[in-house]
């Protein structure tokens, strides 16, 4: 007697039920996907700005202290042929001006020398939140022809508080 082997079905394929759920689960994925990438690129971008805004605070805090510690006048007119002047520090034989230029969001230092005019990039600055991130104010005086304490505000990010670099100039009798 011969034993029939019992009639295999084939198992190649989906049944209809998994392939229901593969489509359900496929759907719910398409429809989140699109939102998580769009609210990851928004989040690093606002962290870029940011981070960015920072570095240029602290870059410009490097210079300020020294520069302003060494100026024997302090003014906002323009020097080196720049525009945009926030303070102009002044001592003998060199200019040293900070400037923003708006349209690339740009905080440099300018020092102008016998030797020639070196431009250095502090930071940049998100040029659509403010059209002037960093604000000069000169100690108590209303004037800035000769101030013993200077203050530069910066507003890198109008969802938190300004920040104050205060530098004080050395006496004249130094």
């Amino acid at each position: 007697m011969t034993k029939q082997r019992p009639s295999r079905r084939s198992e190649s394929g989906f049944t209809l039920t998994e392939l229901l759920v593969t489509i359900v689960i496929v759907g719910i994925i398409a429809t989140l996907l699109p939102t998580a990438i769009i609210l990851g690129l928004r989040f690093t971008s606002d962290t870029e700005r940011r981070v960015a805004a920072t570095s240029a605070v602290g870059t410009l805090n490097r210079y300020f202290y020294g520069d302003v510690r060494s100026a024997d006048r302090v003014t906002t007119d323009p020097a080196c042929g720049v525009a945009g002047v926030i303070v102009h520090l002044s001592r003998p034989g060199t200019d040293v001006v900070y400037t923003y230029d708006q349209p690339t969001g740009a905080l440099n230092r300018v020092t102008c020398t016998d030797g020639g005019v070196v431009t250095t990039l502090l930071g940049r600055f998100d040029n659509t939140t403010s059209t002037h991130p960093v604000t000069l104010s000169c100690g108590a005086e209303t004037s800035c022809t000769s101030p013993m304490e200077v203050t530069l505000t910066v507003q890198s990010d109008p969802a938190v508080p300004p920040t104050a670099l205060t530098a004080v100039r050395r006496s004249s009798s130094s």
